[in-house]
């Protein structure tokens, strides 16, 4: 009886200086690893954004053979999901919570009977078009598990070495970028088409929001829909990065005698002048393209007179590669210059 009594004092002594040890240790833990990758932050962006790019660079996937994944109805931007299995890992799931296009993205990770954790990235751009990426691990544990967060570092700081390691190798071996885009005037292509109009927050604009339209046009269409003359389109009417809201009509040119209705216009694009820039490559990255344009615009003294629209030509359930989809972005614009010689030509036509 005795013996058992002092068993009992040694087990409550050392669960009380556990206790203590556990009291001076933080609640919370990070990790975080850094690289600089010989890529512009849109071209890194546009693969980190993607879950299904994930396999091709994950440190996790690399060494355990036995995970499966599961995806969702999309793979990127805010939204998107996949989850996973596997005999060494365990399971789990991870889910974009928030993301700010070419600059930083957060995700949500939960591993099944370990609570959840956070990742974070950031894309820095530094010198000679280079990024620098950021890459964290944080959460928190309970009281008697504070001692993983003196040792969450050595757990996962090499795997997070090796991912970025990884990354760095895909994206410097992808094609470079155009970096040079050709502006050119046009004429625009008039056409019908059916749209739907929606505010949204940029940050929250992914393939989900179009295809849902897409795919709300077409059931009002019906059978008319077969009657496509052209490429899923998608007009910009207003674009505010700092309040990140946009609104957007995503639309099909369609022919059909059909009137529309509340939710979805019928519309033509109107003859006239336009500049065109053909992008290549994932939606993400179309922002320098969108920036030669409005420099063409102002170095050349141009308005613009309506909203921007892109063509997307390529589709992507044909072409999984987003390296190789082809983008058309036209900027409806006037000029004192075209004006002038527009108002010529009536002259002359009227003077005939």
């Amino acid at each position: 009886m005795k013996a058992l009594r002092v068993i009992l004092i040694i087990l409550l002594v050392i669960f009380g200086a556990y206790c203590i040890w556990m009291a001076t240790l933080p609640s919370t833990y990070k990790v975080e690893r850094s690289a600089v990758i010989d890529a512009p932050p849109s071209q890194v962006y546009a693969v980190v954004s993607d879950f299904k790019s994930w396999g091709d660079w994950d440190p996790w996937n690399r060494k355990d053979t036995t995970i499966k994944h599961e995806f969702g109805d999309h793979t990127q931007g805010v939204g998107a999901m996949y989850s996973w299995t596997s005999e060494n890992s365990g399971s789990g799931t991870q889910e974009i919570v928030a993301a700010e296009e070419n600059k930083s993205m957060e995700t949500k990770l939960v591993f099944e009977g370990m609570g959840d954790s956070q990742t974070h990235w950031t894309f820095e751009e530094v010198p000679e078009n280079k990024t620098k990426v950021t890459w964290d691990l944080t959460g928190e544990v309970g009281f008697f598990s504070r001692w993983q967060t003196v040792m969450m570092d050595q757990f996962v700081g090499k795997d997070y070495e090796d991912g970025l390691d990884n990354l760095k190798e895909k994206v410097e071996s992808m094609p470079a970028p155009k970096k040079d885009y050709e502006v050119v005037i046009t004429d625009a292509t008039p056409m019908e088409y059916y749209a739907v109009t929606d505010d949204v927050k940029i940050s929250e604009m992914n393939s989900d929001f179009f295809a849902t339209r897409y795919a709300e046009i077409g059931t009002y269409l019906g059978e008319d829909a077969q009657n496509m003359n052209g490429a899923p389109m998608a007009f910009y009417n207003t674009w505010d990065e700092e309040g990140d809201m946009a609104n957007v009509s995503v639309a099909l040119p369609v022919t059909s005698a059909k009137p529309g209705n509340e939710r979805i216009a019928k519309g033509t694009i109107a003859e006239g002048k336009v500049l065109k820039v053909v992008y290549l490559g994932p939606y993400e990255g179309s922002g320098e393209a969108h920036y030669a344009i409005e420099e063409y615009m102002q170095n050349n003294n141009m308005t613009l007179t309506g909203s921007p629209y892109e063509i997307y030509v390529t589709d992507p359930g044909n072409e999984p590669d987003p390296n190789k989809w082809v983008t058309e972005i036209y900027y409806p614009v006037a000029s004192a210059e075209m004006e002038a010689s527009l108002g010529e030509g009536k002259g002359q036509e009227g003077n005939g």
